[in-house]
């Protein structure tokens, strides 16, 4: 007798369990593609408003950008001048470089949009809105990397709009 109810039974368990695995690899695969339709998508956007996709590539390999700009707050506008300034120049008003400190705005108590500036993590009280700080802060920049990454904080306010647009079709 083939067929007996062990080996039915274990085979049904074997079908459920193969088509459990592959409706797992099915939501992946399609996590994946939508993640690259958006990305593909934010580029299609950020060519259209006349950003340079290439510059903005090499600006996001060095640095983390974490929440938006858009909802930064009040003092969202001081992150990015002085990013740029010590982009530029190694200097700037804040206390410290971005090789030493991200830069950024928090929401605490009342106040929202504050500034908030940290040498790692986050701030003590509050919560991140918008920070810009360096993926490795002890590797020197290229003049190349340093232009993209000033050329893509004078255009975030484009690039958040384009990648908004790309999440929301």
């Amino acid at each position: 007798m083939k067929n007996t109810l062990v080996s039915l039974i274990a085979r049904e368990r074997d079908c459920m369990d193969r088509i459990k695995a592959h409706d797992d690899q099915a939501v992946a695969e399609r996590k994946r593609l939508i993640a690259a339709l958006t990305d593909v998508r934010h580029q299609i956007g950020n060519a259209k408003g006349g950003l340079d996709n290439d510059r903005i590539a090499i600006a996001r390999g060095i640095l983390k950008i974490q929440g938006s700009y858009l909802n930064g707050g009040q003092d969202k506008g001081s992150v990015i001048r002085d990013a740029v300034d010590w982009l530029a120049t190694g200097k700037s008003a804040a206390y410290q470089g971005l090789d030493q400190s991200d830069y950024g705005t928090k929401s605490y108590d009342r106040w929202f949009g504050q500034r908030s500036d940290h040498e790692w993590g986050g701030p003590r009280h509050g919560s991140i809105i918008f920070q810009i700080g360096l993926k490795d802060r002890k590797r020197e920049l290229t003049e190349e990397e340093r232009d993209a990454a000033i050329y893509f904080l004078l255009n975030i306010e484009g690039w958040e709009t384009a990648r908004n647009q790309a999440k929301a079709a």
